[in-house]
C-alpha cells in the first residue's frame, strides 16, 4: 500500500484532522486509564455489599457508561448541526474534567449511588463531543480520506484503550486510583487546550430554526431518521444496534477478571489485561479489512457481516478459557471483528448522508447503539449472578449474536438493492 492510500497518509494529507487527532489521543489515553480505576473501585466496594451481585454491579457501570449517549442524543446532534463544533468539544472537555475530580471522594459502599452518578454525567458530557468530533470530522478531511480517517480515529482509540488498559491496571494497582483520576482530568484540559487553536468550518445553515419542542418531540431526529431512509443506509446506521451483544460481552470481560483470573493476578491486572487485548484487537481489525477489501458499499457490507461472525465465535470459545493469556488472544481475534462492524458501518452511511444531518444521524446511531448494548450489559451481569457460569453466559450471548447477524444480513441485502434501484432509477 502506497503512502497516498495508507491510513496514516491521511494525517499528512490533512493537517487539522492532525489536530482533532491530537486531541483524541491525550483524552482517550485518560479515559482508559479511568476506566480501570473505576471497575477497580466498584469491585472493591462492591465487595462489601452482599445485596447486588457482581455481575449486575459490572452491568450497572456497562450501562450507565453508556445509557447518556441514547438519553441525550437527541439535543447532543441538533447542537453539533447548529453550535460551533470546536466550542462544543472544548465546553465538554472541561466540564468533564470537573466530574472526573468528584471520584476523588469516593472511599465507601454506601457511595456507589453517587459513583454511578458521576459516572452518567461524565458519559453525558462524552455524547455532546463525540457528536460534535464525528460531525466535524468530514469536514476536515478530503472525502477519499473518509474511511481512512475514522479507521485511524478507530486504531487510535483502540491503541488508548489497550495503552491505558495496560498502564491503568499496573498505574492503579501501584497508585491506587486517586491518582488515575487526577491524571484523567489533566488529559481532558490538555485536548481542550489543543482544540481551542483549531479552525473549523462553521455548521451548515439549516433550514429549521433549533426549537426545543423540537427536541423534546425528536422532531429533529427523526428529521435525521428520514433522511437516513430516503438515502437507503437506515441498515447501516443500525448495524452496531444488533451488535447489541457486545454490551453483555464487555461486562464478562469485567466478570472475568474478577471472579476468575483476579484471584491468582490481582483483579486490577487481570482486568486490564482483557482489555488491554480487546484494545490490540479493535486496532487491527478495520485496517486489516479496510486493506483487503476495500471501501465500497458491498465490500463494507461484507466486513460488518464477517465481524459479526468473527466476534460470535471467538466469545464462544472465551467462555472456556481458564488461562488468562489464551482468554485475551480469544478477545483480541473476537475485537478484530467488533471493529470492523464499527468502522465500517460508519463509513457506509458517512457516504451516502449530508452533511446538514451529520450531526442528528450520529446521535441516532449512538443511541440506538447504547440502548442495546445497556439492554445486553444488564441482562448478561443478570443472567451471570443466576448462573453463576461464564461458559454458559459466553455460549448464550454468541448464539443471540448469530441470530442477529442473520436477521442484519437479510435487512441489508433488501436494503443495498432497493438502494441501487433508487439510484439507477
Amino acid at each position: 500500500m502506497t503512502s497516498e492510500t495508507s491510513t496514516l497518509g491521511v494525517l499528512r494529507r490533512n493537517p487539522r484532522f492532525v489536530r482533532l487527532w491530537s486531541a483524541q489521543v491525550v483524552s482517550m489515553a485518560g479515559d482508559w486509564l479511568n476506566r480501570m480505576a473505576l471497575l477497580v473501585l466498584i469491585g472493591e466496594l462492591g465487595g462489601a455489599d452482599a445485596q447486588l451481585g457482581v455481575g449486575l454491579l459490572y452491568g450497572l457501570e456497562m450501562a450507565l457508561h453508556l445509557l447518556p449517549t441514547a438519553l441525550f442524543g437527541s439535543l447532543a446532534g441538533p447542537v453539533a448541526d447548529r453550535v460551533p463544533r470546536r466550542l462544543v468539544m472544548v465546553l465538554s472537555d472541561l466540564l468533564r474534567a470537573a466530574v472526573v475530580l468528584g471520584y476523588l471522594v469516593i472511599d465507601d459502599p454506601s457511595e456507589l449511588p453517587l459513583l454511578y452518578s458521576l459516572l452518567f454525567a461524565q458519559m453525558g458530557l462524552s455524547i455532546f463531543f463525540e457528536s460534535a468530533r464525528s460531525a466535524a470530522l468530514p469536514s476536515l478531511v478530503a472525502r477519499k480520506d473518509i474511511h481512512a480517517a475514522h479507521a485511524l480515529s478507530a486504531a487510535t482509540w483502540s491503541t488508548m484503550l489497550a495503552l491505558g488498559a495496560a498502564l491503568g491496571g499496573v498505574f492503579t494497582d501501584a497508585f491506587g486510583t486517586d491518582a488515575v483520576f487526577l491524571a484523567d482530568a489533566a488529559t481532558y484540559v490538555l485536548s481542550a487546550v489543543l482544540l481551542i487553536g483549531l479552525r473549523m468550518p462553521a455548521p451548515p445553515k439549516l433550514e429549521t430554526p433549533f426549537r426545543w419542542a423540537h427536541i423534546v418531540t425528536f422532531a429533529d431526529m427523526r428529521r435525521g431518521l428520514t433522511h437516513v431512509r430516503e438515502q437507503g443506509v437506515l441498515h447501516a446506521v443500525l448495524a452496531k444496534t444488533f451488535w447489541w451483544p457486545a454490551g453483555g460481552y464487555l461486562t464478562l470481560l469485567s466478570v472475568s477478571g474478577k471472579v476468575r483470573f483476579g484471584p491468582l493476578l490481582g483483579a486490577a491486572l487481570a482486568t486490564s489485561a482483557l482489555y488491554a487485548a480487546r484494545g490490540l484487537g479493535t486496532g487491527l481489525g478495520p485496517i486489516l479489512a479496510r486493506n483487503k477489501w476495500g471501501s465500497s458499499d458491498a465490500s463494507l457490507r461484507f466486513q460488518i457481516g464477517l465481524g459479526f461472525a468473527c466476534a460470535a465465535v471467538f466469545y464462544a470459545l472465551f467462555g472456556f478459557m481458564h488461562d488468562l493469556w489464551f482468554a485475551a488472544a480469544c478477545v483480541f481475534a473476537a475485537h478484530m471483528g467488533g471493529s470492523t462492524i464499527w468502522v465500517a458501518s460508519t463509513a457506509l452511511w458517512q457516504t451516502h448522508v449530508h452533511n446538514a444531518y451529520r450531526g442528528r444521524v450520529h446521535a441516532l446511531d449512538f443511541g440506538f447503539m447504547t440502548l442495546a448494548f445497556s439492554a445486553g450489559g444488564v441482562a448478561t451481569g443478570l443472567f451471570y449472578d443466576a448462573t453463576q457460569s461464564v461458559e454458559l453466559t459466553a455460549s448464550v450471548l454468541s448464539g443471540c449474536l448469530l441470530l442477529s447477524l442473520a436477521c442484519w444480513w437479510r435487512w441489508s441485502a433488501r436494503a443495498d438493492v432497493a438502494r441501487r434501484v433508487a439510484e439507477h432509477g
